[in-house]
């Protein structure tokens, strides 16, 4: 499959890097197959640019053009309404990008609050979101995933649970929502795109069932499961180097 393929998809957390911190195979792969590769990752605290970025330090080249991350799709989602005040959730950096694109952020009567990983989260912050979103305020959120790998074995929260911590407060089905990363289609769909492929031409390499897997397969994209309940691991996609 994976030489098959005109166009490889990899996540970031637990398969190209743990911690931000690339994965010895990780970097291999991506030398292997370079100009197929784009990542695609429900990341939504980084840029593009930081992730080219750390893997140029560790020697990998991936152009910030195929890297494609659910907290910059969320930002640039919500740039394209018009005249919405927004209540963003999420790390310092994502509101500088916000801000740099022309979306007016606020904390009072929002029309729209954006939902992302924000590690200074705060029963404040938790406040003003529910009660914009009993307020009619529109949800969308970068990612539903609980948490993500950290290292030596850890998980990292994710932007799921504080989604769950906002939900307690204000009722699930009614809260209209938009979910912009994995397994949502907008991700694969703009990394195809961008290498010029179909998605039935491409592979997703992930570590995750639902998103990865279920993901890919619903956009077309065939996925191939590293780690876990999976007995595949990232060294044994990496073609072995001849003396």
């Amino acid at each position: 499959m994976l030489s098959a393929a005109k166009g490889i998809l990899l996540d970031w957390d637990g398969c190209v890097a743990l911690d931000n911190r690339v994965l010895p195979f990780a970097g291999k792969l991506i030398a292997q197959h370079a100009d197929r590769i784009a990542i695609v990752s429900n990341n939504s605290t980084h840029l593009p640019r930081d992730f080219a970025d750390i893997l140029a330090r560790q020697g990998v080249r991936v152009p910030h053009e195929r890297i494609f991350l659910a907290g910059v799709e969320a930002v640039r989602y919500v740039a394209t309404f018009h005249n919405m005040r927004v209540l963003l959730i999420s790390a310092p950096k994502i509101r500088r990008y916000a801000r740099d694109l022309g979306v007016t952020l606020v904390r009072e009567s929002p029309n729209v609050v954006l939902l992302m990983r924000d590690a200074r989260f705060t029963y404040a912050k938790l406040e003003h979101a529910a009660n914009a979103l009993r307020a009619g305020a529109k949800l969308v959120i970068a990612n539903a995933d609980l948490t993500h790998p950290g290292p030596r074995n850890r998980v990292v929260p994710e932007t799921g649970a504080l989604l769950a911590a906002l939900l307690a407060c204000v009722g699930g089905p009614q809260v209209y929502r938009h979910l912009i990363g994995k397994p949502g289609p907008l991700l694969f769909e703009r990394a195809c795109a961008c290498l010029g492929v179909a998605p039935e031409a491409a592979v997703m390499i992930g570590d995750n069932p639902d998103t990865d897997g279920e993901g890919a397969m619903n956009v077309g994209i065939r996925p191939i499961l590293i780690g876990g309940s999976s007995p595949l691991r990232l060294e044994h996609l990496v073609e072995p180097t001849t003396a």
